[in-house]
């Protein structure tokens, strides 16, 4: 599983660690940010020795992660037949079971989201009621949310100029060169 030790406190803890993470990155630009800006990539993660891809599987991993599973599970938690420990199962299965995403994303240069997401991991353990389970994923929601828009301001989107729409007379027309070649 996870290189990282396992978290010991309880959820309180935790989203108290989450919490300091959220206001450390929410106004000024954290140096980890600053570092993938400039490509500077730690593990060394990129193909062909650029950062552009590890900006586009942030890019693609933060909003899905956050904006889209944490907030599905934040629904889910309020349907009264899901019982805490399915939800937490669940949780697990999609964030760090077969494929841990805060791992993956430390990989790309998020240097403490690993440590982050299994402290948050772990911590869900230590859960009583269904409205701890919504108080601490709604914290790490917001952090992975926030680190989202840190790379959504950084992303390169100028560089979608290179690849235009093309009206099908355009793909008709390069057609017919080729099938003249």
């Amino acid at each position: 599983m996870s290189s990282i030790e396992k978290f010991k406190g309880n959820w309180r803890e935790a989203k108290a660690e989450i919490d300091r993470q959220v206001e450390r990155v929410w106004l000024a630009e954290p140096e980890e940010i600053q570092k993938i800006r400039w490509g500077i990539i730690d593990s060394g993660a990129g193909s062909g020795q650029q950062s552009f891809s590890v900006l586009v599987h942030l890019e693609a991993y933060l909003m899905l992660v956050g904006a889209d599973v944490m907030y599905r599970f934040l629904k889910v938690s309020q349907y009264p037949d899901v019982e805490l420990p399915t939800l937490v199962k669940m949780t697990r299965e999609f964030l760090t079971g077969t494929f841990n995403v805060f791992e993956f994303m430390t990989d790309l240069g998020l240097t403490n989201m690993h440590q982050i997401g299994q402290m948050y991991s772990d911590a869900l353990d230590t859960l009583e009621t269904k409205e701890e389970y919504v108080q601490l994923t709604g914290a790490m929601m917001t952090y992975v949310v926030r680190m989202h828009r840190w790379i959504h301001f950084i992303f390169p989107w100028n560089l979608g100029v290179a690849f235009p729409h093309r009206k099908p007379n355009e793909v008709a027309s390069i057609a017919a060169v080729v099938a003249a070649a």
